[in-house]
């Protein structure tokens, strides 16, 4: 039987290497550039919405207070923190830019670029994807709500430049890499089949890295093209570290500034009154001193110290009168007042990021023999968090000024403490509270503080 150019061994092992090389690199291509441009763009996206989301929650105060320069600041400060943002605009319910980062268009009526629709959110925030002349950009659009009330929106534009550079040059490498290696195989199959077998390995094994999250840094065979591609792909690694590492550190900025506000809230919720002015922050003072002596990680301390700024913050749905008012309070005031617990939990309900501060919050008022409210919790159903609130509250409460009675000492609140530990009480928060106390004992005088 006459042998022809594909019968021999050797056009079958070429045309196999040939086939192996194209499916391999194939493969190779589209994972890459899906995997970079599904993760770029989810981070990206993730990173607007975030943006957007945290202005949304800043924009309310000033634009209660008409504070269009602080509004102004807000805008100024995401635009300037983040070199992607095209621009960021407050509006008011009218779609009025109330405050945006083109001067021009201040107080301009803002219409949304047409776009496609690729993700809308259940507090309203949409995101569109819009194609123009000049490239792919995102637009992000967050209301801002205040007590449930419409009050405008945020509008936040970020381009698609560095993600648009890093695919094409990433794509024309591949391909490049791709043409180079086919030929080399055609030519030098004896060869490559020894010297593509491990640049290949390394590839793929930086492409299942890359995949799981990891970055690693692929080891350079050679400096042909397969090397090229190697480098280029750590080049690729390189540049989504980068971004991640930028987004970790957007996201450290947005955490102190949900922080900062968190504060400033608190201290709103206790300026109603002159006589609470500062027990917020005091009783989150006393609340964390007492979980460092139980132990609690940072993490646990940062949330038992921000639960205890928000414990009192359904008291923005009880009335001034009762909040100012001199003297004892009857059953009933007493049972207005004693449901800011519960307005409390449904405030912090409303945003998921918050939800995790609801069991302490709505049980600070909690007995653990069972006759507190709401839900008459006992014992060590009463979460640690908010049995640790409570002895913080009460101790705050009888060593400050009220207009209803005169500060009690130290001693005096401790012993109180004691007495109702037990029935009202933790004990051991009780116990606990007692050595902080001995161990650093506070440095201002009780009858001189208007709590």
């Amino acid at each position: 039987m006459p042998t022809t150019p594909f019968t021999t061994l050797r056009s079958k092992i070429a045309l196999f290497i040939i086939v192996l090389l194209l499916v391999t690199a194939g493969i190779f291509s589209f994972l890459t550039v899906q995997t970079m441009n599904s993760r770029i763009t989810d981070e990206v996206t993730k990173r607007a919405e975030a943006l957007c989301k945290s202005t949304a929650a800043l924009a309310p105060y000033s634009m209660l207070a008409g504070d269009v320069l602080g509004l102004d600041n807000i805008v100024a400060k995401v635009k300037g923190a983040n070199p992607d943002v095209d621009y960021v605009a407050v509006t008011d319910a009218a779609m009025q830019a109330v405050a945006h980062t083109r001067v021009k268009e201040r107080d301009k009526k803002l219409s949304l670029s047409p776009g496609e629709l690729i993700s809308q959110g259940s507090d309203g925030t949409m995101i569109y994807r819009v194609r123009n002349t000049s490239g792919l950009f995102l637009e992000i659009m967050t209301p801002v709500v205040y007590k449930n009330i419409p009050m405008g929106g945020v509008v936040i534009g970020i381009n698609d430049s560095l993600l648009r550079s890093a695919r094409t040059e990433t794509r024309r490498r591949i391909l490049m890499g791709f043409a180079v290696v086919m030929l080399l195989g055609a030519g030098c199959i004896v060869i490559l089949s020894s010297v593509v077998a491990r640049p290949i390995k390394e590839l793929s094994l930086g492409v299942e890295e890359l995949k799981a999250g990891r970055r690693t840094k692929l080891r350079v065979y050679s400096h042909d093209e397969l090397g090229k591609l190697t480098v280029s792909f750590n080049q690729m690694t390189e540049k989504i570290t980068r971004q991640q590492n930028r987004l970790s550190d957007t996201a450290a900025e947005l955490e102190d500034s949900y922080v900062s506000t968190v504060k400033v809230l608190s201290a709103a919720i206790d300026a109603r009154d002159p006589y609470t002015l500062g027990h917020s922050t005091r009783v989150a003072k006393f609340a964390r001193k007492i979980g460092e002596a139980f132990g609690f990680s940072h993490e646990e301390l940062e949330d038992l110290e921000v639960a205890s700024l928000f414990h009192d913050v359904g008291k923005l749905k009880t009335p001034d009168a009762l909040l100012h008012k001199d003297g004892p309070l009857d059953a009933l005031e007493h049972r207005e007042v004693a449901n800011h617990s519960e307005h409390g939990a449904a405030i912090l309900s409303r945003a998921p990021s918050l939800q995790k501060y609801i069991p302490a919050v709505r049980h600070h008022h909690e007995w653990f023999d069972g006759e507190g409210y709401p839900d008459r919790l006992r014992g060590e159903d009463i979460p640690l968090h908010a049995a640790i609130i409570a002895v913080a509250d009460a101790f705050d409460a009888m060593t400050s000024v009220r207009p209803y009675k005169n500060p009690r000492s130290q001693a005096d609140a401790l012993d109180e403490l004691n007495r109702c530990s037990g029935t009202q009480f933790n004990p051991q928060v009780v116990e606990v509270f007692h050595k902080v106390l001995a161990l650093q004992p506070l440095q201002t005088d009780p009858f001189a503080r208007r709590a």
